[in-house]
């Protein structure tokens, strides 16, 4: 007997087969493109985390061995700084020894100027001795000088004073000295007027040669004192060449002619105005 409803066709194994295989090649090709994908993306962060550290650690390397530069430039200079810091300090241990050796010799000197000081007090009092004696003698000479016949006109000798210290001033040599007397004999009157226009002064007027020495020029005659040229001579010439004013014929001659060591202590204007010594 014949049914109406109609049995339904199986399909065949070999197409459920191959439908199957389809579907989990299709599965697997997105199983790999997942995985692929992910490839990239983990790839690309790889990638770009390569890139920043390699970025980071070219800048670090870079400051590093700037750092190291800089180091090595610090040591260099720390070594040159040591040296010049030995240095300084090995020369200020010499000039610590010098300064030490300076002090002991300015100590030395110091008491050395203290002795010479104190020989140089001595000889001041000594000094001031001889000055004083100096002084009696040349006054003791002038006033024998002053004794005897007395011209007309004449300035009467008071004495040299004391002072400080003998002022012999400049070495001249050595000069030939005579003496004379303001006489009518000698000078043809016995006005007593020097040729400067000055009265004579005893133990002080001399007689130069006044092309070289000019009127009040004063000298100091080593064993007469102090004189000052106050008048000329007609055997007074030359440089070296004075005759001592004296009033008496008897200590002219004893005086008579000798070499004398004479200094100039001043040079005279041509006037005698004012006889200070």
């Amino acid at each position: 007997m014949l049914s109406n409803e109609a049995t339904p066709i199986s399909e065949p194994p070999t197409l459920k087969i191959q439908r199957k295989s389809k579907k989990t090649l299709i599965l697997v090709l997105y199983i790999i493109f997942v995985v692929l994908v992910s490839l990239a993306v983990n790839n690309y962060f790889i990638y770009k985390w390569f890139k920043d550290t390699k970025a980071k650690y070219e800048d670090t390397f870079l400051r590093i061995q700037a750092v190291e530069e800089e180091n090595s430039r610090l040591i260099s200079e720390k070594n040159t700084i040591t040296y010049e810091y030995n240095m300084l300090k090995d020369q200020i241990k010499q000039i610590a020894e010098q300064n030490e050796q300076m002090t002991a010799l300015l100590e030395e000197i110091r008491n050395k100027n203290l002795e010479l000081t104190e020989k140089n007090r001595q000889l001041e009092e000594q000094n001031k001795e001889l000055v004083q004696d100096n002084i009696e003698l040349q006054n003791t000479l002038k006033k024998a000088a002053s004794v005897g016949i007395k011209p007309q006109s004449y300035t009467e000798f008071e004495g040299l004073r004391t002072r400080g210290s003998i002022e012999r001033g400049q070495y001249l040599g050595k000069f030939l000295g005579t003496a004379y007397t303001p006489s009518a004999s000698e000078c043809g009157n016995n006005l007593g007027i020097t040729n400067s226009g000055k009265p004579i002064i005893p133990g002080i007027s001399i007689a130069v040669d006044k092309n070289y020495w000019p009127f009040g020029t004063i000298f100091y005659i080593k064993g007469l004192g102090y004189a000052v040229a106050m008048d000329t001579g007609s055997a007074i010439k030359g440089r070296n060449r004075f005759d001592f004013a004296v009033f008496d014929k008897n200590f002219a001659k004893q005086l008579g002619s000798s070499y004398w060591d004479v200094y100039l202590v001043k040079m005279g204007n041509g006037k005698v105005e004012d006889i200070s010594l």
